[in-house]
């Protein structure tokens, strides 16, 4: 079953602005810093103009709206071995829900449970030395969120995905982490049996990134792994 996704979320369009105040990073966000700004890494975000919250304009959130079974209130952030563990639990899950997306015309979809908001037209700061997946950082509320072009990571492309037309916010590895895509599609539900596990010999290129495939209807729908996207991101 699919549902549109302003029906499932709250349709209002909030502007949170820089209500948040950062208080301190995790030691994923520093070892990201430290990685792509350097040691002096406080002084580069105050130079790039990253020390107060970017304002945003969300258009769905789970925390806001109709929330799923099992999406904490909170604005907890799952380490790697907590989003490992979730992901491979969901071939035994009762039931399965899907924030679904387009990249390049193709149909993806990423577990709800980790997915924190979807912003419109946010635009990242570049960084130095960054790899071309990765399209820059933003500071969310006084997090630290980069943001991936899920086109170049699955080499697929998509001139959308540049333009930042809409980022999905996911929380896990005690980070969040922004997903640049080219268009907003359904919720979806779906029992287990639905969805086809181990698909790295059918799917080929950007396998790495995909936990399995729902099929929906005549469609194919590829569901990303967040773990996988964070340990490419963290250590790459």
């Amino acid at each position: 079953m699919s549902k549109k996704l302003e029906e499932y979320f709250k349709n209002a369009v909030v502007v949170p602005g820089e209500e948040a105040a950062r208080e301190g990073f995790t030691e994923p966000e520093r070892a990201f810093l430290e990685k792509y700004l350097g040691v002096e890494y406080e002084a580069a975000l105050e130079a790039k103009g990253l020390s107060r919250p970017a304002r945003v304009e969300t258009v769905s959130s789970p925390g806001a709206g109709a929330q799923a079974p099992g999406v904490a209130a909170s604005d907890h952030m799952p380490d790697m071995g907590e989003t490992a563990r979730f992901e491979a639990g969901l071939r035994d899950a009762q039931e399965l829900q899907l924030v679904g997306f387009s990249v390049a015309g193709q149909d993806f979809a990423v577990p709800i449970e980790l997915v924190q908001e979807v912003l419109r037209g946010a635009a990242p700061t570049k960084i130095p030395a960054a790899p071309p997946y990765l399209a820059g950082i933003m500071n969310l509320r006084g997090r630290v969120t980069p943001l991936v072009n899920l086109g170049t990571i699955l080499d697929i492309g998509c001139d959308a995905c540049d333009q930042g037309r809409f980022v999905i916010v996911c929380r896990a590895a005690g980070m969040r982490l922004g997903l640049m895509v080219e268009a907003m599609a359904a919720m979806h539900r779906a029992s287990p049996d639905r969805v086809e596990w181990g698909i790295e010999a059918q799917v080929g290129v950007g396998a790495q990134y995909l936990i399995g495939l729902l099929r929906h209807d005549d469609r194919l729908i590829k569901i990303i792994s967040i773990d996988s996207l964070f340990q490419k991101v963290l250590k790459s």
